[in-house]
């Protein structure tokens, strides 16, 4: 194999949770050139990875990418194997019509029985990044490997030890990250705030919001003119953010792209899981993820259509305070 093409357009924690395929592609191919069709954002972190990247914003996702284009851009690259990470059925048939000599891909109801080589559907009792090798395993053989931690630029570090130097305190570094991309996702405003409270009154710690530009009016609420709380939104790119991230003792956030790369870093995350997907297959880390139980789990909406959001409002933050605490200690 000298050229690979790896169809994986999904947003940022997606393309973090592909990491383990891809370097064990690069292990059984070291020599072979290896791009990666992924979502705009997550084209940075990908290309610092040592991958070849382009980005692609896929309409199958709601984004306004071409399929004429892309084929085309596969076509002048002209792979040995075409590698599909998506479950999607319009991916799998996409990737079929692309007419690839050798072809590996997530089996959907039979569809994907003109493949090369077809594997089982993902699993929901696995984390996504082990389905992903397993995929790869059941289908080339290839023995999994365990990639290097994802290392941020020296001027990323650099801009980061400085952020993180202006916070007053010597306590725990703790990043936080609020937003997501669905409102089902997202930890209520009160029971932030209330958790802010909690651990400035518990111990000396250094709190900063994380976030796109996008994402200040929703910090700036929970911040609330707290000046010991730091907004972040917008201040770093997606380099810097890793360095952030790398240079904390904890990151606590809900299920969204920082909490894949604070995994990918080796900081410890607390994700705070809502009932849209399953804990066990999309946490970055299930052992320090919290979820409440409910009936309607997992319901795979992008609002939450009960009334209250039971899933993420049972979380309380007393419970996040102890998980806290035996993260990083009182």
């Amino acid at each position: 194999m000298k050229r690979i093409w790896v169809h994986k357009p999904d947003h940022l924690g997606d393309a973090v949770l592909a990491r383990p395929a891809l370097h064990t592609l690069h292990q059984a191919w070291p020599d072979a050139l290896i791009r990666v069709a992924c979502h705009p954002a997550a084209a940075p972190l990908l290309a610092a990875d040592g991958f070849a990247a382009l980005p692609w914003d896929s309409p199958f996702l709601g984004g306004a990418g071409s399929l004429r284009d892309y084929r085309r851009s596969l076509r002048d690259f002209s792979p040995d194997l075409i590698v599909n990470l998506r479950h999607d059925f319009r991916d799998i048939l996409f990737c079929l019509a692309l007419g690839a000599r050798r072809l590996v891909t997530y089996d959907h109801r039979g569809l994907a029985g003109l493949a090369a080589h077809a594997g089982p559907p993902p699993r929901e009792d696995a984390g996504e990044a082990d389905n992903h090798v397993a995929l790869l395993q059941a289908t080339l053989k290839l023995d999994p490997v365990k990639p290097p931690p994802l290392q941020p630029t020296t001027s990323a570090r650099k801009k980061a030890a400085a952020a993180w130097a202006q916070l007053e305190g010597d306590g725990p570094k703790i990043a936080l990250h609020v937003a997501a991309r669905t409102s089902a996702k997202c930890w209520p405003l009160a029971h932030w705030r209330e958790l802010i409270a909690v651990l400035q009154k518990q111990s000396p710690v250094r709190l900063a919001l994380l976030g796109e530009a996008a994402d200040g009016e929703i910090n700036r609420a929970i911040a609330d003119d707290n000046k010991h709380v730091a907004d972040w939104s917008g201040r770093f790119d997606l380099d810097e953010t890793a360095a952030v991230i790398a240079q904390g003792d904890l990151l606590i956030g809900v299920d969204s792209g920082p909490g894949h790369i604070a995994k990918a870093v080796g900081t410890p995350v607390l994700s705070l899981m809502s009932g849209a997907n399953s804990t066990v297959r999309w946490a970055p880390d299930p052992a320090t993820a919290l979820a409440e139980p409910v009936d309607c789990a997992p319901c795979h909406r992008e609002r939450c259509p009960v009334a209250g959001h039971p899933c993420l409002r049972g979380i309380t933050p007393a419970r996040v305070v102890a998980a806290v605490e035996g993260l990083v200690g009182r």
